[in-house]
């Protein structure tokens, strides 16, 4: 860890994926004294960055991309230390000669991001849940508990895998198994950054839940982390394997809610639905507008329409996401930098799938057209 001196900030630098014991039981630290975003606990994973406040105390997670800090969600801190937080980051980012871009940040922190001087967009909606009074009863989650049940009369179960107290080979073989089939089935690399990773090797209070059929195959996985204190689980990670029955994820959801209810836990999140109901501003801008054409076109890339139905038939509460920046006007390169540290193999991943999409769409219209003149 190395000290950086300056008398407008005062952070302590460290790397997710070369961190000391010492550096990863204060990351823990931070995160379960102060995860207020669902998205903080992604901190951990190997392509995060850290910055460590001792005073206040606190720390943000980012990683670099050209002449741009990308952070993922909110700084983490104590709520009466953000304003500090969020001065000493213009400054170290100044030093660094860098733009900054927050992706997925809460709302309540808006008023302070923008008496800070950064711009403020709607990036799209959180599906959130209260844990204790949910349920699959009434119309709304019809769809569900019709798959749940599915899903039961094929026999599954769900069961809590705890590889901190024991590990099982044959469990982890089928989540790498499922992890595995499941990107080769992607237009684009595994999405990064604001998407976590199995993770199984490192002590970092994630939570796996699986669903397994009667002659031992596993048919879905979920894989949770907390926030709000462990009063909050987002489940970060939700995949099936192909071939499975019907009601898989809904099963797994079901039964998870129940066990977090039992716990006393208060609320839940299925993530954000990228771009999802960002025209619903006043006054949409450009970005917001852009983001609006991306959810309605470019499902081929990534499905962000179906991601937001798959979430929705579990009747959530939405609750508004933005990606904040500075400059205030956030700039081509700003945004490139955001999609960038998103996938895997980088920006141009989206570029290869954007002109795939194209492809398809054209052999598709010149096979509509030869069709009606045979016609």
């Amino acid at each position: 860890m190395s000290r950086i001196e300056s008398d407008s900030f005062g952070f302590e630098t460290a790397a997710a994926a070369s961190a000391s014991p010492e550096e990863w039981n204060r990351a823990l630290s931070y995160l379960r004294k102060y995860a207020e975003n669902s998205l903080a606990y992604l901190a951990l994973e190997p392509d995060k960055e850290w910055l460590f406040s001792e005073n206040p105390e606190g720390m943000v997670s980012f990683a670099r991309s050209g002449h741009t800090i990308v952070v993922c969600g909110d700084p983490i801190c104590a709520a009466e230390s953000f304003p500090k937080i969020l001065a000493m980051l213009r400054s170290f980012s100044a030093a660094e000669r860098k733009h900054l871009v927050f992706l997925m940040t809460n709302e309540t922190h808006i008023p302070e991001y923008q008496a800070e001087g950064l711009g403020c967009f709607k990036c799209g909606e959180e599906a959130v849940f209260d844990v204790q009074t949910w349920s699959m009863q009434g119309g709304r989650c019809a769809k569900v508990r019709s798959s749940c049940h599915t899903a039961m009369n094929y026999g599954l179960t769900v069961h809590e895998y705890r590889p901190q107290s024991k590990r099982d080979e044959n469990i982890e073989h089928q989540f790498h198994e499922i992890t595995d089939a499941w990107l080769e089935e992607k237009h684009t690399a595994r999405l990064q950054f604001a998407v976590g990773s199995l993770m199984l090797e490192r002590q970092c209070d994630k939570r796996y839940f699986y669903a397994v059929d009667p002659d031992g195959v596993i048919q879905g996985i979920n894989v949770l982390n907390p926030y709000l204190g462990g009063k909050g689980w987002i489940v970060d990670i939700m995949r099936r394997r192909e071939g499975c029955p019907h009601g898989v994820m809904e099963l797994l959801f079901h039964d998870i809610m129940e066990t977090l209810k039992k716990e006393g836990i208060q609320e839940a999140s299925l993530g954000v639905a990228p771009f999802f109901n960002t025209e619903a501003e006043d006054h949409p801008c450009l970005i917001e507008k852009a983001e609006h054409y991306i959810y309605e076109n470019m499902n081929y890339i990534y499905g962000f329409k179906p991601l937001y139905v798959a979430k929705n038939k579990f009747n959530p509460k939405w609750k508004n996401t933005y990606v904040v920046c500075y400059p205030k006007h956030m700039s081509f390169w700003m945004e490139e930098a955001a999609f960038a540290v998103l996938d895997s193999r980088g920006f141009s991943d989206y570029v290869h799938a954007y002109l795939e999409m194209r492809r398809v769409q054209h052999e598709k219209k010149c096979l509509d057209k030869n069709g009606e003149q045979g016609e």
